[in-house]
């Protein structure tokens, strides 16, 4: 359990065992669905036979050289990362690399090509996806993989 000290009054004080207990199991759902999320992403292309036409049209077309070998840096992140950070292994690296993705894909994807995005905010915008995907991560890299984590359970963390 966390400590409450700093914890405002609740309204409904029969709660407060509830949010006690829960408190910790809240932030392994915050590191699952983040990481579970980025893992759909790579498994999308894990499974895509045009794996690599994507990273020759979608990399080299704005600029992102060598394409090819990025293109599997990504998958990388996307998929081995996701599960690490799904587990809570090695969090703050994982998190560190993926975030640094993210402010690729900001500045070269949708400031520098305007691809992707939300259709209601395009061409101009489309960056606020995964400029939410870094607020995220650097949440997830400020605080670790957590209690329930392999990083705490071998007892070691960056």
């Amino acid at each position: 359990m966390s400590d409450t000290a700093g914890e405002p009054r609740r309204i409904i004080p029969a709660l407060g065992p509830f949010y006690d207990n829960t408190r910790d199991i809240s932030w392994l759902i915050v590191r699952l669905t983040a990481g579970g999320f980025l893992l759909i992403h790579g498994l999308q292309k894990l499974f895509n036979a045009t794996f690599t036409v994507w990273a020759a049209n979608v990399l080299s077309k704005r600029g992102i050289e060598p394409a090819i070998p990025l293109a599997y840096c990504v998958w990388f992140i996307e998929t081995i990362g996701a599960v690490c950070i799904m587990a809570g292994l090695y969090t703050r690296v994982f998190v560190a690399i993926a975030g640094v993705q993210m402010l690729v894909i900001i500045f070269f994807a949708h400031w520098g090509g305007g691809f992707a995005g939300f259709p209601w905010n395009r061409p101009t915008g489309g960056w606020e996806y995964p400029a939410f995907w870094g607020c995220i991560l650097l949440a997830i890299g400020l605080r670790g993989g957590g209690p329930y984590s392999l990083d705490r359970k071998l007892g070691r963390e960056l």
